[in-house]
């Protein structure tokens, strides 16, 4: 039987269900420990320089006007942080089988200092895992629906974004279960807007009863930026169950038809194979500079980078390669 969720303010799940949730997990974590030399993991994550040309042309090309926050500029610049995301998973995480890195079909996505070399490290075109029909596009959401169907993937694998960094060692129970997967999900309140409508997509394709309306808000499961692990047979047979509605999942740019990766883990939780709890994730918007020299990496597991910068760009970048060298200074295999 799936569990209750546990609302952020209040309500959900008791205390005790938590409690015996977490003794579970100890007692599969000593489980996972014994398998976790047989357990083959890889980590995904996507890329975008949107200092392309060619990339930036075409963006132009089939724009369609409509600016908002979903779609601006600032979700494309690059931050230099998926160097620093490698180093934490390399340092952190070293278990992880192979590393795959999801980028556009144009030859300057890939970063020079990326060792593509490398045998565990893999370059995937967009073209290579999402239909043709749908390309190009700038939609993460789409990006992330079509992951489980990169050739070579292993059955258990996780998916972070490029400003994702690990700064404390995590484990594969902090991840996978037995028959499930380990990562926090709970009960949230949400303004209507773009990104709550995926999310509503998202449950409704699982299970619509799972959304509730509170006066101006919707109340429903939510996954917050966080590392996600996904059990590949159950991601793919959700897709095929699913394929006669994906295309009209699947806009250009974002848009309020959007369904996100939640989808794969509410199909787990419809199942009863998620359990709730995950790894100690902090979320920080960067505003201004003072949220740069204030990052704190000391209560944290995973540390979330989201870009709201405006001011100076290019003085940013620098102060965060900076404070992130600092936390992360060693190259990892990755780099050449």
């Amino acid at each position: 039987m799936a569990q209750k969720f546990h609302h952020a303010n209040g309500g959900g799940e008791t205390f005790d269900a938590r409690e015996r949730n977490l003794v579970r997990v100890r007692d599969i974590c000593v489980k996972i420990y014994k398998e976790a030399c047989t357990m083959k993991v890889d980590y995904v994550t996507s890329y975008v320089n949107g200092d392309d040309r060619e990339w930036g042309v075409d963006f132009l090309r089939y724009f369609n006007g409509s600016v908002n926050w979903s779609n601006s500029a600032t979700r494309f610049r690059d931050w230099g942080t998926l160097r620093y995301s490698l180093r934490g998973v390399c340092k952190h995480m070293p278990w992880i089988n192979n590393v795959f890195v999801v980028v556009a079909d144009y030859e300057e996505q890939v970063p020079e200092w990326l060792c593509i070399d490398n045998p565990r490290m893999h370059i995937v075109r967009h073209s290579e895992f999402i239909p043709k029909d749908v390309l190009p596009t700038y939609n993460s959401n789409v990006i992330d629906l079509f992951l489980p169907r990169i050739d070579g993937l292993s059955e258990h694998f996780i998916y972070g974004c490029d400003d994702y960094v690990v700064v404390r060692d995590l484990n594969v129970c902090d991840f996978f279960l037995d028959n499930g997967v380990n990562v926090k999900v709970e009960m949230r309140n949400f303004k209507d807007c773009i990104y709550t409508r995926s999310i509503m997509n998202s449950n409704a394709m699982i299970d619509r009863s799972l959304i509730h309306k509170n006066v101006d808000e919707y109340v429903m499961p939510y996954c917050d930026h966080a590392f996600v692990p996904h059990l590949r047979s159950y991601d793919v047979n959700l897709l095929i169950e699913h394929a006669s509605e994906l295309p009209s999942f699947c806009s250009r740019f974002r848009s309020e038809s959007d369904v996100t990766w939640l989808i794969f883990l509410m199909n787990l939780y419809s199942k009863g194979m998620l359990v709730s709890t995950g790894v100690r994730t902090k979320f920080c918007g960067l505003y201004k500079e003072g949220d740069i020299a204030s990052l704190d990496f000391s209560d944290c597991d995973v540390i979330v980078l989201n870009d709201e910068y405006r001011e100076s760009f290019c003085r940013a970048k620098t102060l965060l390669d900076q404070r992130l060298s600092f936390v992360l200074p060693e190259k990892c295999e990755f780099e050449r």
